[in-house]
């Protein structure tokens, strides 16, 4: 039974994944549950220094287990759902000092070279270039600063700290123009190079992107050293074959499916006589085959990384080639490996220098809603037809004219369909939604007129899960919502306050509304801030919020208590309202008999973590509901809640059954 505190012991399947220098995943293939035998993948997540661990290591840890949780909604990411994929129905929580080794297991030569490549850089260079040529040399990014790390990807370059084609291209033209000067046989260097690419992948671990590039260098230096010719294009096709076959889940990998795209395009696109016109066809090749994979799993476009790449591209190459001599040379000389590392520096500082200057144009990055089937399929096409009408303009122009035709149609129909959700007119509708952010509240309004507000945005901070990011953003970005009108926070608590910052980042605000500047109309909805005890603690003087469309009524009762919702009542406000946003997240101080009784509510949405700690919703608060007879949703139950009105009926749809309930607000209409 789940949840419980259990001793788990097993083996570990890779080494642990470092997110920071006090958090880490573990995967562990458990063998015995509190000394019972069983089987099955149990994803750990271990607080604080980890012991020293190694792939194959039997461990044994004291931890608490319960099924993954995540996020539902719409337009956003389950990875709850993810992890069910890859087959794991188990997560839990360690702290580190209750993991113990079952036996003494050495880490691989891969993983023993990988963190001395590490250390050597951590020593000879400053802390962030020390990170920024880890990133670069073996995608390790855990002690890369976040404003370093947020630069490369609103600059459109975060593929160079990935480690994929580019990596595994320049270990091997190292290794094969070294053999050359030094008068080794063409086919001894191709050879050399292989065996260099191999022990590099075995390094760098076994992502998607890393085993693509792998296995077509490998079959690119086979053909050399049996003197064949090579065909590019079936070796992708051939190492997407391999990949799927050993690993079929990487299909839905947004790693496997950018890398795979990325080189299509490159490979596919025709490239110019001209080496400056050359790569900017390469970079625009990669970015045009990518655009729906990224937009589905991102919601991101670049604008600037076509040029960004003309000057990082080479930065990163020259780090990348003076990190892998220093460390090759560091087997022999360390002060060798010193000298190159010295050099490598300028450099790091030139390419975060370029990366900075690109993140700093305003409009670098786009953020848009998420392609639907349709949309992905017409602009693949396009992609297509554009490509067979360049290939054919000199043999079949009239042909290839009319195949550009249609190209250039499919592309505009593809990118209305996209951006269908931003562009299309509002309906005249007010719709509420209370998101699932866990423990926590997140409230969408849209107005009938378009325009929206944002309530409160999750949880967010140091060591917790970013609301803001995960949820918020997402979805309103695949609603079409790309600018807000307002966002207010009901008070400071985190887990209703601490997903904000991230959104007014990624969002502009038409205007600072903060609830203490009287009503908001967003159409014919009015939103109306009503008065709290702001004498009292945080949760009392919380802002409370009625929105109002016709014969709707929508109380948002963030997290005040008993003395915040006494003030409520004494201050007089209009409080009967159809649906009340139960306060504090139904907790045993909230709720009480004489708020209930004043708002009388048809539906109650209650906010709620899964499994959280405090034991809300509280019984005595959801029998008080029922007694008032509220129909009551749940986010820990539901997902998100969904509230449509006209302002004569009212729709209510929890997302996680797709069922939707009507109700009828006008008692003498018949609905």
């Amino acid at each position: 039974d789940l949840p419980r505190t259990a001793r788990v012991e097993g083996t570990l399947q890779a080494e642990p994944t470092r997110w920071t220098t006090d958090r880490a995943r573990l995967l562990v293939e458990a063998d015995r549950i509190d000394g019972v035998p069983r089987s099955g993948t149990v994803q750990l997540t271990a607080y604080g220094a980890l012991p020293p661990l190694a792939a194959g290591q039997r461990i044994s840890v004291e931890a608490r287990l319960d099924r993954p949780v995540g996020f539902r909604n719409p337009g956003t990411f389950d990875y709850a759902e993810r992890l069910l994929r890859h087959g794991i129905t188990v997560a839990g929580t360690v702290r580190s000092e209750r993991i113990t080794t079952l036996d003494t297991r050495a880490p691989a030569w891969p993983v023993r070279l990988k963190h001395r490549a590490i250390a050597v850089m951590d020593e000879r260079l400053p802390a962030v270039s020390a990170a920024l040529l880890a990133g670069l040399l073996l995608g390790e990014r855990t002690s890369l600063p976040p404003d370093v790390d947020a630069a490369f990807r609103r600059a459109g370059v975060y593929h160079v700290l990935a480690v994929s084609g580019s990596n595994v291209a320049l270990v091997a033209s190292t290794v094969w123009a070294l053999l050359t000067l030094a008068s080794v046989p063409r086919r001894v260097a191709a050879l050399g190079a292989l065996v260099a690419v191999v022990g590099f992948a075995a390094v760098v671990g076994p992502q998607p992107s890393v085993l693509r590039a792998t296995l077509m260098a490998v079959l690119v230096l086979l053909a050399l050293v049996l003197e064949r010719d090579t065909a590019v294009l079936n070796s992708l096709a051939l190492g997407a074959v391999a990949i799927l076959a050993l690993r079929p889940i990487d299909l839905h990998d947004p790693g496997f499916q950018l890398s795979f795209a990325a080189t299509a395009g490159i490979v596919l696109a025709p490239l110019p006589r001209s080496r400056l016109a050359a790569a900017l066809a390469v970079s625009a090749a990669a970015q045009l085959a990518v655009v729906p994979i990224s937009l589905a799993h991102f919601n991101q476009f670049s604008t600037i990384g076509v040029l960004a790449n003309l000057a990082v591209v080479p930065l990163a190459g020259v780090a990348t080639v003076l990190g892998l001599c220093a460390i090759a040379a560091g087997l022999v000389s360390a002060t060798l490996a010193g000298w190159l590392l010295s050099a490598a520096w300028p450099v790091l500082l030139l390419l975060r220098g370029a990366v900075a200057a690109a993140a700093a144009v305003p409009g670098a990055v786009l953020h848009l809603p998420a392609p639907g089937l349709a949309a992905s399929t017409a602009y693949v096409a396009a992609l297509a037809l554009g490509l067979a009408a360049w290939r054919l303009r000199g043999m079949r122009l009239r042909l290839a004219r009319r195949l550009a035709v249609v190209a250039v149609t499919l592309f505009v129909a593809s990118a209305l369909a996209m951006l269908g959700p931003a562009l299309w007119p509002a309906d005249g509708r007010l719709r509420v939604t209370v998101l699932d952010v866990g423990q926590g509240d997140a409230i969408v309004v849209e107005g009938p007129d378009g325009r929206t507000l944002l309530v409160d945005a999750g949880a967010g901070g140091p060591y917790r899960l970013d609301a803001g990011e995960r949820v918020v953003a997402p979805f309103l970005w695949n609603r079409g919502i790309l600018r807000l009108q307002a966002a207010v926070v009901t008070h400071a608590d985190s887990d209703h306050a601490g997903g904000m910052p991230t959104v007014r980042d990624r969002f502009t605000l038409r205007e600072a509304w903060d609830a203490t500047a009287g009503p908001l109309a967003l159409g014919g909805a009015i939103v109306t801030p009503l008065p709290t005890a702001s004498g009292a603690g945080r949760n009392d003087a919380a802002r409370v919020l009625r929105i109002d469309f016709g014969l709707a009524s929508i109380l948002l009762a963030s997290d005040i208590e008993h003395a915040g919702e006494q003030a409520l009542l004494a201050s007089g406000a209009p409080l009967g309202a159809s649906v009340l946003k139960v306060p504090h997240h139904g907790s045993r101080t909230s709720s009480t008999s004489a708020l209930l009784a004043a708002v009388r509510p048809s539906i109650a949405v209650v906010s709620v973590g899964r499994r959280n700690p405090y034991g809300h919703p509280d019984p005595g608060v959801l029998a008080r509901l029922a007694a008032a007879g509220a129909d009551v949703y749940r986010t820990d139950h539901d997902g998100a809640v969904l509230l449509e009105t006209d302002g004569r009926t009212l729709a209510v749809t929890r997302w996680v059954t797709r069922t939707t309930i009507r109700y009828c607000l006008d008692p003498h209409v018949l609905c």
